[in-house]
C-alpha cells in the first residue's frame, strides 16, 4: 500500500476511534439498553486474527506474508514460525501445533467464525504402540463453519508441523479403521454430510492420514461394532472428526494436493489414488456410456460448426442490430415524459465509455440535452431505459456529443454548450437528436447483455489511423495538429492518403436514410453551387425530401428562401462520390444489387461505401430508447409518520403520535391522567432483583437483565447460548415482555427537568405506539425532546438517516465541491492526477476510495444532528460537546455512515465537500451500484402471520397485500417496512434453525434474464442472477445464483414434496448441517414477468422459497 494511503486509512481509523471512544464513555452512564456500543470495527482480516485468537505477533506477520502469497500458503509458512517460536509463546511440542493448527483455520475463514476456538478443542502428543509419538487433533463440531478447504488444510498443517518438531506419524490400528467407516456412515444417516464417502475411501484415508483424526462425541445414536476403543472416548460419532474427514480431505482432496507438493517435509502420495478414483470407486459401464456419449454430442458439435462453415460466407442482408425492447414504456406514470422511443432514430446514441463521475448503473448525456428536455433530465434523475438494464441514474458528461435541433428559423445545429441549449431552447421546434449516451461495458456484463453495436468514435477511428500505418503519437503530439477536431480538408487528406476511414466528425448517419434519399441528394447536389462569398458554403435547392435527408443525416445546415446552406460541405460530397468541383460518375443503376436492397433499401451505408473514395462507418447503429422513472432524491430518512423518540405510547398520543396529547389524556381526578397500558420488557435487577422495564435499576442503578416466561405456563425460562428461550415442559418459546402500566405525564416531566428544557423547546413531540424489537425497552425520551428540538426524527434503530442517490466519482476539483485546495490538502490530498502539488482550486485530484460529497440538503441535516448528538452528549450523558459545528464548512472531515435500506452493515465515509445537485457522489468502492436481488413472483414462501397463524403463499401475494404507501426507490422498486408482526422460517450460519422477523417487503422491475435452480430433490427456485444462495460448506457460504454449480448443496427443508407437508424450519442436529440438497441444474432463462419480490429478513436475511433456504434481497442505495 502506498504511504499516501496508509496515511489516509490511518485518518479515517483515528477519527472512528475517538468518536468510539465518547460514545463508550456515554454507554458507560448506563442510559442504554446496554453498557457497550454494539457496533463492530473491522479493519483488517489480520487483526480479526489476532483478536479472535488472542496470540500476539500473528497481525504482523499475517499482513507481511499476505502481500507475497496466498492465503493457504500464508497458513503453511506461519507453521515454521510458530515451530520455532518466532510467533507464539508455547513451551510444548503440542502447543506449538495447536498455534499454528488454530492460527490457519482463522486465517482461512478471515477470523469471522467460531471455528478456530470451538471448532478445535485440543491438540495431542500420544505414544504409538510401537512406542513412537504421534498426533491426534481433537475437532468440534462448530468446525463445519470453516467449509471443507479449511477442515482438510487443519490436517496438512498439524502434518506439517508434526515433520518440523520430528514425531512421527500416527499408526492407526485395524478397529480404529473399521471403526472410521462405521462412525462416518452413522453420522450421515443422522446427521447428513454434503459429501459422503464409501466405506473403502474412509478407512483408506484412515489408514494413510498422517494425524490422528479425534473429536467429541455429537449424536445420540451409537455404533454397534468397534465399541469402548482405547484410544476413542466415545461410542457415538464424533462429528467433528467426521465433518474434517468427509468433507474435507476426502472432498477437497484436489485442492489439498497442490499444497502437499510444495512441502518438501511431508508426503501424502495417497492422495493420487483417492483423486483418480481407483479407492472404492464404482461405475466403469457409466463412465463408458459418458464416454459415449460425449462422443455423439462432439459429433452433433461437429455437424453444426460444418453447416456454419457453409453459410459463413454468405454476406448479411442487412447490418446487426438488437430487437427493439419497449418494455420500459410499460406503467408509464403521468408527468414523467418519455425522451425516446425503441431504437429509434433520433433517440439517444450508444457510446462505450466512462468518465469520473460515470460507471455503476449511470447513463452519461451531454449536459446541453438535460436543458433542451426542459430539465426533466437532471443529474440523479432515475430514467427506465432499453438497455443494457432497466434503469440508470443520469449523470451530466460534457466530452460526448450534444444534441441536434430544429431551430424556428429552420437553421440544424448541434449544440455542445450548455449555455447555448439554455438561449435557444424556447427556439427549438425539434429534438432531431439527443445526442450520445455514454454506457460502460460494464453495465452489459452486470446485466447479462450481449453487446450491441457501438458508435463510431473519435478513439476507434484513430486506432484505424494508426493500423493504416499513420504516426499517430507524432501527430497527437504535434501543436498544429487536432485529432478530436479537425477541419474538413485535414480529415478529407489524411482519409486519402492513409486509405483509412472518414473521420467520425464528418460521418453522418448514413444508416438512417435510406439509398433513394441518399440518391436524391445527390441529385440536389448535382444542382448545388458553391457560395459566392467568403464562406464557399454549398447552397443546394431546397425541397422537403432534401431538407428531411439532412436532417436525418444530422448535417448541420441553414435554411434560406428556396435554398439549403450547408457549411463545411466537402466531407459530405466526397462520401456522395463527388468530387471538389461537384462533379460524380456514378447513378442509381451503377450501384450494385447488394448496396440497392441493403436492409431492404432502408440503410444507405453500403451504397456510399461503394461510391465514396474512403471507408465510411456507421456513425449511430445501436440507439436506446429511454423514459424518467423518478426525479434525483436528496431528502431525510422518516420513519411513516415521522418519530421523535422510540418510547410508546399506544393510542393515547392520537393518530399523530404526540407525547404531549399521551401525558395529558385521562382523568387527573381518578388517577388515570397520562396512564397508558403497552408492552414493554421484563427486567430484573441483577443487584437487588427490582422488576422494571428499563435497562437500569430505578432504586439502586444496577444493572438490569431479561426474564424470560413461557406466555403458557406462566414459568421463568434461561435462554440457551444462542439466545433461544425454549419452554422445557411445553415447548414454547418463552417472551422477555409483559404489559404494563406506564405513567407517560410523569417520564415526560422527568425526561424534560432532566435535560433542562422546556415544552417550548420543540413544536411537537412524537413517540411510538409500540416497540417491535424483542426485548422492547423503551428508549430515554429525553433523546425524542434533543431531536425535536433539532428538527431530526429517529429511525426504528434510534440512528439519523438521510436518503441521497448514489452516483459515483473517481476525481474532483476542490472548486466543483465549494471548497478549497487549502481546505483539500488538510484533508490529506498533497498532489493532483499528474503529480503536481496540489495549489489551485481547479486542479483534478483523485477521490480516496471513501470520500464522500453531500448534498446541500444533506448537509443542513447533519449540521442539526451534529447540533442534537452535542446537546445529547452534554445536557443527557453529562460529557463534552464533540462536534461544535458553526457553518457548513466544518463539516469537511467529518466521518458518517453510509448504508443501504434494510441491510445492517456500514462503511465509513469522510465528508471532502457539497454539491447543489440533490445526490450523493461518492468513489465507487464506497457505494458501488446495489441491486436488490428477488424471487419471481410465483415463489411460495411460509411465514407466520400477525395472529401467529401459520401460513403459505406466493411472494407476489404476500407483498402485494402488503404494499401499503410505498415509497419508491432509485431503481423504480416499491418497499413497504413492516413492524416485525409476521415472522419466516430461517437458518443462522452454523445452521441452526430459527424464525425472524420480516422487516420489509419490495417489489422490483424484472432484469432480463433470471437464473433458475434445480435440484435432484425435485426442488426448484427461479432469482435474479445475482441473487445471493446460501451453499452448505461445513457451514454457510453466501454465492451469487449464477455462480452455483451442479453438485453444490444447498439447505432445504425438510420435505421437498409440498410445502402443507413440510415442517415450519429447515431441521439442523446439534453439531450435525441442516437437511440439504444438491444442485442437479442451474441455467440462465429468458424473464416472463415484469416484477420480482423480496423480502428483508431481520438478522440472518435469509427465509425458505420453495423448499429452499435462499437470501434475501440486498440494498440498492446509500
Amino acid at each position: 500500500m502506498r504511504d499516501v494511503d496508509e496515511r489516509y486509512f490511518a485518518r479515517l481509523e483515528s477519527g472512528l476511534d475517538e468518536a468510539f471512544e465518547v460514545a463508550e464513555r456515554a454507554r458507560e452512564r448506563g442510559g442504554d439498553p446496554t453498557e457497550s456500543v454494539e457496533i463492530p470495527v473491522a479493519r483488517d482480516m489480520a487483526d480479526r486474527v489476532e483478536n479472535i485468537l488472542g496470540i500476539d505477533g500473528v497481525a504482523e506477520r499475517v499482513r507481511e506474508l499476505e502481500g507475497e502469497m496466498s492465503r493457504e500458503e500464508a497458513a503453511l509458512e506461519l507453521v515454521s514460525d510458530f515451530v520455532e517460536g518466532s510467533v507464539g509463546d508455547y513451551g510444548t511440542k503440542a502447543g506449538k501445533i495447536e498455534g499454528a493448527v488454530r492460527t490457519a483455520v482463522a486465517l482461512l475463514t478471515e477470523g469471522v467464525v467460531a471455528a478456530p476456538i470451538e471448532g478445535i478443542d485440543r491438540v495431542e502428543v500420544l505414544t504409538n504402540d510401537d512406542g513412537t509419538e504421534f498426533v491426534n487433533v481433537y475437532y468440534a463440531g462448530p468446525i463445519r463453519s470453516a467449509g471443507g478447504t479449511a477442515q482438510a488444510l487443519s490436517v496438512l498443517v498439524a502434518d506439517y508441523a508434526r515433520a518440523l518438531l520430528g514425531i512421527e506419524q500416527y499408526k492407526a490400528r485395524d478397529e480404529e479403521i473399521e471403526r472410521y467407516a462405521e462412525e462416518v456412515a452413522l453420522y450421515d444417516q443422522e446427521t447428513g454430510l454434503q459429501y459422503s464417502p464409501k466405506d473403502t475411501e474412509t478407512k483408506f484415508i484412515a489408514e494413510h492420514v498422517p494425524i490422528m483424526l479425534d473429536g467429541e462425541a455429537t449424536g445420540e445414536e451409537e455404533v454397534s461394532g468397534y465399541r469402548d476403543l482405547e484410544r476413542v472416548d466415545s461410542n457415538s460419532p464424533r462429528g467433528g472428526m467426521c465433518l474434517v474427514l468427509a468433507e474435507g480431505i476426502a472432498l477437497k482432496a484436489p485442492k489439498i494436493q497442490r499444497y502437499t507438493r510444495d512441502l518438501a517435509e511431508i508426503d501424502w502420495p495417497w492422495l493420487q489414488d483417492l483423486i483418480d478414483g481407483t479407492i472404492g470407486k464404482e461405475g466403469d459401464a457409466s463412465e463408458k456410456a459418458d464416454e459415449d456419449a460425449g462422443e455423439a454430442e462432439s459429433g452433433a458439435d461437429d455437424a453444426e460448426g460444418d453447416a456454419a462453415e457453409e453459410g459463413a460466407d454468405e454476406e448479411p442482408a442487412g447490418p446487426p442490430r438488437p430487437d427493439p425492447n419497449g418494455k420500459f414504456l410499460r406503467d408509464l406514470i403521468a408527468g414523467r415524459p418519455v425522451f425516446s422511443h425503441p431504437s429509434e432514430p433520433g433517440g439517444f446514441r450508444l457510446r462505450y465509455g466512462r468518465a469520473r463521475n460515470h460507471g455503476n448503473a449511470t447513463a452519461g448525456v451531454h449536459p446541453a440535452t438535460m436543458h433542451l428536455v426542459d430539465d426533466f433530465l437532471a443529474t440523479g434523475t432515475q430514467i427506465k431505459t432499453e438497455r443494457p438494464g432497466k434503469a440508470a441514474g443520469v449523470v451530466p458528461v460534457d466530452t460526448i456529443e450534444g444534441p441536434t435541433v430544429r431551430l424556428a428559423s429552420g437553421d440544424v445545429r448541434r449544440i455542445d454548450d450548455p449555455e447555448e441549449a439554455l438561449a435557444v431552447r424556447n427556439g427549438v421546434e425539434k429534438v432531431l437528436d439527443l445526442g450520445e449516451y455514454l454506457v460502460n461495458y460494464g453495465e452489459f456484463v452486470e446485466n447479462n447483455h450481449p453487446l450491441v453495436p457501438a458508435g463510431y468514435t473519435v478513439e476507434w477511428w484513430r486506432q484505424e489511423l494508426a493500423d493504416a500505418g499513420a504516426d499517430v503519437r507524432a501527430m497527437r503530439d504535434s501543436l498544429s495538429v487536432d485529432l478530436a477536431d479537425p477541419d474538413a480538408d485535414e480529415a478529407l487528406a489524411w482519409a486519402s492518403e492513409y486509405d483509412a476511414p472518414l473521420h467520425p466528425k464528418y460521418t453522418y448517419c448514413w444508416h438512417d436514410v435510406g439509398v433513394d434519399d441518399a440518391c436524391a441528394l445527390a441529385d440536389a447536389v448535382d444542382e448545388a453551387r458553391e457560395d459566392a462569398d467568403a464562406a464557399g458554403d454549398l447552397v443546394l435547392p431546397r425541397s422537403e425530401r432534401v431538407r428531411e435527408t439532412l436532417e436525418a443525416l444530422l448535417v448541420e445546415h441553414t435554411q434560406r428562401e428556396g435554398t439549403l446552406v450547408v457549411p463545411d460541405w466537402r466531407p459530405l460530397v466526397r462520401t456522395l462520390g463527388f468530387s471538389d468541383a461537384l462533379v460524380r460518375d456514378w447513378t442509381r443503376e451503377d450501384l450494385p444489387e447488394r448496396a440497392r436492397t441493403y436492409a431492404d433499401g432502408e440503410n444507405a451505408i453500403e451504397a456510399v461505401n461503394e461510391v465514396a473514395p474512403f471507408a465510411v462507418r456507421e456513425r449511430a447503429p445501436t440507439r436506446v430508447g429511454n423514459r424518467m422513472g423518478r426525479p434525483e432524491k436528496s431528502e431525510r430518512r422518516d420513519l411513516s409518520p415521522a418519530v421523535h423518540t422510540l418510547f410508546p405510547i399506544g393510542e393515547a398520543g392520537g393518530s399523530q403520535r404526540k407525547v404531549g396529547d399521551a401525558a395529558t389524556e385521562g382523568d387527573s381526578v381518578d388517577g388515570s391522567q397520562g396512564r397508558v397500558e403497552v408492552e414493554v420488557g421484563r427486567e430484573e435487577c441483577r443487584d437487588c432483583g427490582t422488576r422494571t422495564y428499563r435497562p437500569r435499576c430505578p432504586d439502586c442503578g444496577g444493572v438490569a437483565e431479561a426474564v424470560y416466561v413461557c406466555p403458557d405456563c406462566e414459568r421463568e425460562v434461561d435462554p440457551d447460548e444462542s439466545g433461544r428461550a425454549e419452554c422445557s415442559r411445553c415447548g414454547t418459546l418463552a417472551r422477555p415482555t409483559q404489559y404494563e402500566t406506564i405513567d407517560v405525564g410523569r417520564e415526560f416531566s422527568r425526561a424534560l427537568e432532566n435535560v433542562g428544557e422546556r415544552p417550548t423547546a420543540y413544536d411537537t413531540l412524537k413517540g411510538v405506539k409500540g416497540l417491535s424489537s424483542e426485548r422492547k425497552t423503551p428508549e430515554p425520551m429525553e433523546k425524542g425532546i434533543l431531536r425535536a428540538k433539532h428538527d431530526v426524527s429517529a429511525f426504528k434503530d434510534g440512528t439519523v438517516r438521510y436518503d441521497m442517490t448514489d452516483l459515483p466519482v473517481t476525481a474532483v476539483r476542490p472548486g466543483e465541491l465549494d471548497v478549497t485546495a487549502e481546505a483539500f490538502r488538510a484533508l490529506g490530498y498533497e498532489a493532483d492526477v499528474n503529480g503536481d502539488p496540489l495549489r489551485h482550486d481547479d486542479q483534478l485530484v483523485e477521490l480516496r476510495v471513501q470520500d464522500i460529497v453531500l448534498s446541500e440538503g444533506a448537509a443542513e441535516h447533519m449540521l442539526r444532528t451534529a447540533d442534537f448528538v452535542d446537546d445529547l452528549l452534554e445536557q443527557y450523558y453529562g460529557l463534552d460537546r464533540f462536534y461544535e459545528l458553526e457553518e457548513r464548512d466544518d463539516l469537511v472531515g467529518e466521518l458518517v455512515f453510509g448504508m443501504a435500506p434494510h441491510t445492517s452493515a456500514a462503511t465509513v465515509g469522510r465528508i471532502v465537500g457539497f454539491t447543489s445537485a440533490a445526490v450523493g457522489y461518492a468513489h465507487p468502492y464506497f457505494h458501488a451500484a446495489k441491486r436488490r436481488n428477488c424471487f419471481h413472483p410465483e415463489t411460495e414462501i411460509r411465514y407466520e402471520d400477525e395472529s401467529g397463524e401459520r401460513r403459505h403463499e406466493r411472494i407476489e401475494t404476500f407483498v402485494e397485500k402488503r404494499l401499503d404507501d410505498p415509497r419508491e426507490d432509485d431503481f423504480g422498486a416499491l418497499v413497504t417496512e413492516l413492524d416485525g408482526q409476521v415472522t419466516v422460517p430461517s437458518l443462522t450460519d452454523d445452521g441452526r434453525r430459527v424464525r425472524k422477523p420480516v422487516e420489509a417487503v419490495s417489489k422490483h422491475p424484472s432484469t432480463d434474464h433470471l437464473i433458475r435452480i434445480e435440484t435432484e430433490g425435485g426442488r426448484s427456485l427461479t432469482v435474479t442472477p445475482d441473487h445471493s444462495m446460501p451453499r452448505w460448506v461445513g457451514g454457510v457460504e453466501s454465492i451469487e445464483a449464477h455462480e452455483l454449480s451442479e453438485g453444490d448443496a444447498i439447505p432445504a427443508a425438510a420435505d421437498g414434496q409440498g410445502l402443507a407437508r413440510a415442517p415450519a424450519l429447515p431441521t439442523a442436529a446439534d453439531g450435525g448441517a441442516p437437511k440439504l440438497d444438491i444442485a442437479d441444474r442451474v441455467e440462465y432463462v429468458s424473464t416472463d414477468v415484469d416484477y420480482t419480490y423480496s423480502l428483508t429478513v431481520s438478522d440472518t436475511h435469509r427465509l425458505v422459497a420453495n423448499d429452499l433456504v435462499a437470501e434475501q434481497c440486498d440494498g440498492d442505495e446509500d
